[in-house]
């Protein structure tokens, strides 16, 4: 699917676009990868020492200079297009189905205000599971990882993270009235708990000893499998949590009051954007534009739009 953050491209009527599962899929608005690939103009080889483009209308915004000869973000301004992989990851990256399956969600209005503010006139969005984002990024299937993920060690040892960009904690789970008494991670060993498959949550659990770790490639399932019994606890985001307890009180589930996340607020546990570490210019161009938006207030009224509160922030 591919969105015009300028507003002044024509998009196609009919186009494909990869599924959710890695399936092509017809009939939804936007354009495929293979569409852009036909229609991308060649343009000519790009100087070294040619400086990125940059919309002059938000006051006083400037890319940092950097030295070397990476030209990462020359290459997708020349192109057109930048491929972004998300995870159809609810309220942070997904398809609407309201709207004509239009990417929507948090991280969509802020990659799609930091394209306006770079200049890139098209995103073609693609998705995967969650676990294929970055594997998909360091393959050259995307050109970030356009979805809510947080730095952990694993992770920064083969890709680079944007500037950070907003807050929110995980938080425990369970079967309503906490019949098992589960207040921490720690007690859960013996017990089976659920998370989603490449999150940090899938890292933290795996790797306490006792604890049966059952993974998820879509998060929609894991709150019907704790309604069933099938897992003991599920690990994951508050805001997800917390929405889909409203949506169905039927599922008889709780979220553990006194539970403690272990995502802190401070940099290290705020929500990012992940790119190949070769990018830099990419990288910091995305920072440089996310700092300018946090400065500006701008971060704020899209966490406001979506629900999230100045603590978000």
């Amino acid at each position: 699917m591919t969105t015009d953050p300028t507003g002044t491209l024509p998009q196609p009527d009919d186009s494909s676009f990869i599924g959710r599962r890695g399936v092509l899929r017809a009939g939804l608005v936007g354009g495929a990868a293979t569409l852009l690939a036909g229609t991308a103009a060649p343009g000519r080889a790009i100087a070294a020492s040619e400086a990125p483009a940059i919309d002059t209308s938000f006051a006083d915004f400037v890319l940092p200079k950097i030295n070397g000869d990476d030209d990462s973000l020359l290459k997708i301004q020349k192109k057109g297009v930048i491929v972004v992989g998300m995870s159809d990851d609810w309220p942070y990256s997904f398809l609407d189905p309201k709207a004509n399956n239009a990417w929507a969600g948090i991280d969509a209005d802020s990659i799609t205000f930091c394209c306006k503010m770079l200049k890139i006139p098209k995103i073609d969005v693609q998705t995967v599971t969650f676990d294929g984002l970055v594997p998909g990024t360091l393959a050259g299937r995307f050109d970030m990882v356009g979805d809510s993920i947080h730095y952990t060690k694993a992770r920064s040892k083969i890709i680079n993270f944007s500037f950070p960009n907003y807050y929110y904690a995980e938080t425990l789970a369970v079967a309503k009235g906490n019949p098992q008494k589960i207040h921490k991670l720690d007690d859960l060993k013996g017990k089976k708990a659920g998370t989603l498959l490449g999150t940090n949550y899938a890292e933290w659990l795996g790797a306490i000893p006792g604890v049966t770790m059952q993974g998820y490639k879509d998060w929609q399932q894991m709150m019907p499998e704790l309604a069933l019994g099938r897992v003991d606890a599920v690990l994951y985001d508050q805001p997800v949590v917390a929405a889909q307890m409203k949506d169905h009180p039927e599922w008889k589930i709780d979220m553990v009051e006194d539970y403690e996340p272990r995502t802190f607020k401070n940099p290290n546990g705020y929500s990012r954007y992940a790119f190949r570490q070769a990018d830099i210019q990419l990288v910091t161009a995305f920072s440089a534009a996310l700092e300018w938006m946090e400065y500006n207030q701008e971060m704020q009224k899209i966490l406001t739009k979506w629900g999230l509160v100045g603590y978000n922030n």
